[in-house]
């Protein structure tokens, strides 16, 4: 059998993956599948296996994609001019995050599957976001050290996770009504509070 060009099966492997990302976040990981990809790839599902190895492989292969487009988000979003102190540094970092991680649906999707369902497949897109955000720190971080006696790397993945929680539970409430003014003042509260611990918990 004559083998597929190589523009060909990349072309096909990014097809499948934009599907996937596509499925993920329109029905979550629920009604994540072969068929469901393959479908809106507009493609056989035997491709999927073909490229792939399988769901595992796509999963796999979504999320180091989605990894880079959290990343290079990220920097897009790096606030101006060098950080004050560590605390001013993290900070920058995790209202960034919020705010690049609301605007991508799948990679919520990912957490969201990450967190209810944990996988093997997902665990590359985990390590992939922890050495994103740890490149982001030390690009920025230069000679800032966090005051003696804190445990940084703690709070700091304490700060992510409740990065994690605040978007996915406001995704969830967006679901079931329409964002309202109140919604938009909530959100402003959460943002200013998610500050000021930070802030508060990496200070001396």
């Amino acid at each position: 059998m004559t083998a597929r060009p190589a523009r060909n099966r990349t072309a096909t492997q990014d097809a499948l993956i934009g599907a996937a990302g596509e499925v993920l976040a329109r029905g979550g990981f629920q009604d994540f599948g072969v068929n469901a990809v393959a479908r809106a790839a507009g493609c056989d599902k035997q491709l999927i296996y073909r490229y792939f190895g399988g769901l595992d492989g796509l999963v796999a292969a979504l999320g180091a994609r989605q990894s880079e487009a959290l990343g290079a988000a990220l920097e897009a979003q790096a606030p101006p001019g060098p950080p004050s102190d560590y605390p001013d540094l993290i900070n920058g970092l995790v209202l960034a995050y919020l705010d690049v991680l609301t605007a991508n649906v799948t990679a919520q999707k990912l957490v969201l599957w990450e967190l209810c369902a944990p996988a093997p497949a997902l665990s590359g897109f985990a390590r992939g976001r922890a050495r994103m955000i740890a490149g982001w720190i030390a690009r920025r971080q230069g000679a800032l050290t966090p005051p003696p006696g804190i445990d940084a790397l703690a709070v700091n993945a304490l700060l992510i996770a409740a990065v994690h929680q605040i978007v996915l539970a406001r995704s969830a409430s967006q679901t079931h009504q329409p964002a309202s003014s109140g919604s938009d003042a909530a959100w402003a509260r959460a943002r200013a509070a998610l500050s000021h611990l930070g802030r508060r918990a990496l200070s001396s």
